[in-house]
């Protein structure tokens, strides 16, 4: 495994964390990055930005210093208000800002998605990449998104994702280090930091087969929640009066379909269909005979309208 590309996709991550994901070409053909930008110019995932008529001296370090005059092919003039006349290499007036419309289909063509599925949510942030399902309702729904520690996109993601009903199937690739802080809205989602599970290749991110399926754990909230399914979809667990109930799949899938509809309430049909049964009438509290106090405690049957809804408790308000 060649280190400068596990370098390089590194390199990009901190890029795409950038408000700009642009940067001075001093910067990036040298310094701490070292070969890792040399490769993302070399993959074409950076291309040329504006040159800067104005640059940090960089002979003091802290005034700005301005464009005078090009020195030969690699050198130019400048002039600083402190140092006075200073020569530098061009690249520093260069800049290099990331494709993003080529890096998201070149994550789209590595995890062999078919493009028509892809959709932008957030324009230039986050995306849906596409569809894999190579067994019969095993769906994965791949999403890729930057500054995921900004709770706005997380929730516009955690909104797309609950839309296309996805809730259950998303894997999220994200630039952001993860575990995401506290309160996040994807708390308990299946996120994943680029740089920890791929690297680049030519023109290509190569997935590392034994990371590409770990999930990163999210860090457990302290003290236990007393009344919360805040661990049901991470963990399968939901607590009631502060005890932990484990909870089975079905009971888990039931669950989880009345957290992602819409108003979290659904006719009985809806929820078999969501979770994948056959049975006709669709009865959940029949799913919930060892942890009756569960469901006791999160659903109840609206007769008059003919759904099942979702009890929502305090603890949980800044999970909907």
């Amino acid at each position: 495994m060649s280190e400068k590309l596990v370098n390089a996709t590194g390199v990009l991550c901190r890029l795409l964390e950038q408000s700009k994901p642009t940067i001075n070409g001093a910067a990036l053909l040298g310094g701490e990055f070292g070969e890792g930008g040399h490769e993302l110019v070399r993959e074409r995932l950076l291309v040329l930005g504006p040159a800067l008529s104005y640059v940090t001296c960089p002979d003091c370090g802290i005034e700005m210093a301005r464009v005078v005059r090009s020195v030969g092919v690699d050198q130019v003039l400048l002039y600083c208000d402190e140092c006075g006349e200073v020569d530098a290499d061009r690249a520093l007036l260069q800049t290099y800002t990331v494709s993003l419309s080529r890096f998201i289909d070149r994550m789209v063509s590595s995890l062999e998605l078919t493009p028509s599925n892809r959709k932008a949510i957030d324009n230039d942030i986050s995306w849906r990449l596409g569809v894999q399902e190579h067994k019969r309702g095993k769906a994965q729904t791949w999403y890729f998104a930057r500054h995921l520690n900004d709770h706005t996109v997380a929730r516009h993601l955690v909104d797309q994702i609950r839309s296309d009903n996805a809730a259950q199937s998303a894997k999220i690739i994200t630039s952001t280090d993860v575990p995401l802080p506290d309160g996040s809205p994807l708390v308990g989602y299946d996120i994943k930091n680029l740089a920890a599970i791929a690297r680049m290749s030519q023109n290509v991110f190569l997935f590392f087969d034994d990371r590409a399926e770990v999930t990163v754990a999210q860090p457990e909230e302290e003290p236990a929640p007393v009344t919360s399914l805040r661990h049901v979809r991470h963990k399968g667990w939901a607590y009631v009066d502060g005890e932990k109930y484990e909870l089975e799949g079905m009971q888990q899938k039931i669950l989880l379909a009345l957290m992602d509809a819409h108003a979290h309430r659904l006719e009985g049909k809806v929820i078999a269909d969501r979770c994948g049964s056959d049975a006709f009438p669709f009865q959940p509290a029949k799913y919930f005979g060892r942890n009756n106090e569960v469901y006791k405690a999160f659903v109840r049957y609206v007769p008059g309208d003919k759904v099942y809804e979702l009890i929502i408790h305090p603890e949980d308000a800044d999970l909907f």
